[in-house]
């Protein structure tokens, strides 16, 4: 059995970078999309904040990024919480957003995938409060 590791070892995710040939273009697209507030630009990566302080960082990438799928090996999504799924589509799709065609149903909670400028998968995702 493997020894647990002291709760104090991680204290949670601190961020998550995508790396893109356009740092600024594509948080720009965050920012004015996701609700997302500009943090730090160093010229070659650019870190974003969302309201619950959740950083995405956008470092510049060697060549441009193939489009995975969905169910390619590696991280393949990032989901945001929405309190209102039906209202967070709306805002979005109004945006010019292009989403997957129907909500994934789960027990519990509802999904509506889409991707960025770039490919990369996105979800919104509703979860009942007594999931929380």
């Amino acid at each position: 059995m493997a020894a647990k590791p002291p709760e104090s070892l991680i204290k949670g995710v601190e961020h998550v970078a995508i790396a893109t040939t356009d740092p600024q273009k594509l948080a720009d697209w965050y920012i004015q999309n996701l609700n997302f507030a500009p943090l730090l630009d160093t010229g070659t990566t650019v870190y974003i904040r969302s309201p619950n302080s959740v950083i995405l960082e956008f470092v510049k990438a060697d060549h441009s990024p193939s489009k995975p799928r969905i169910r390619d090996a590696g991280l393949r999504h990032i989901a945001f919480a929405v309190d209102d799924l039906e209202a967070a589509h709306a805002q979005l799709k109004s945006a010019g957003v292009d989403f997957e065609p129907a909500p994934v149903l789960l027990p519990g909670m509802r999904l509506l995938f889409f991707r960025d400028p770039e490919g990369n998968y996105l979800h919104l995702i509703q979860r009942d409060a007594s999931l929380l």
